[in-house]
């Protein structure tokens, strides 16, 4: 089953030619490196691919449903945050389930007796959909994967912005790990890491 198919794709810059009529699948399963010299069209690449960038010719269709992760080398982890909220915020959307959750409960209370059915037929669904995400077991993931990648070891209540550039790729790659994408897409995930 074929997760990405690239068509024909063309993109340059005034009339420097970075890439022309390129074409590919990638396969379930399958795992490619994109090699080339610095300032050769990688990053360009990549941000075509995940849409951020439009080509010039060519098209580019992924699967449906299918969840990708991309750790671009020029994300910026935000100010004021530790490790630990950095990796939590991949389970946000359950965060903002459970949010609802709660809203729905505080109503409760001032509901008639056919709003309330339907209020807990909600609160049953969102209850499932909590669980089967393992909504209950979000800080022993966040602990598992920051102890696998050594962020325990530098504290997982430790700020970002005193994280060098190593420690922050590794926080970006743990989240996009909790994530659980079909597909990784790394743009020089060896950029700023540490010696040991």
């Amino acid at each position: 089953m074929s997760i990405l198919n690239v068509e024909h794709l063309s993109h340059g810059f005034g009339d420097r030619a970075i890439f022309n009529d390129v074409s590919f699948r990638l396969l379930k399963g399958e795992h490619i490196g994109l090699v080339g010299a610095n300032g050769e069209g990688k990053s360009t690449f990549m941000n075509i691919v995940t849409g951020k960038l439009m080509p010039d010719e060519g098209k580019v269709e992924w699967a449906k449903n299918v969840r990708v992760g991309y750790l671009d080398q020029h994300t910026v982890l935000q100010q004021g945050m530790t490790i630990r909220d950095v990796l939590k915020s991949a389970f946000s959307f359950l965060f903002e389930l459970e949010e609802k959750m709660n809203r729905i409960c505080d109503e409760m209370g001032s509901a008639d007796e056919d709003t309330m059915m339907a209020m807990m037929e909600e609160l049953g669904t969102i209850q499932d959909l909590l669980t089967n995400h393992d909504f209950y077991l979000i800080d022993s993931k966040v602990e598992e994967v920051g102890r696998a990648l050594g962020l325990t070891d530098i504290g997982l209540d430790r700020d970002v912005t005193d994280l060098s550039g190593g420690q922050r790729t590794k926080v970006l790659l743990a989240k996009l790990l909790l994530e659980k994408p079909d597909i990784l897409l790394l743009d020089e995930p060896t950029n700023y890491l540490d010696e040991g």
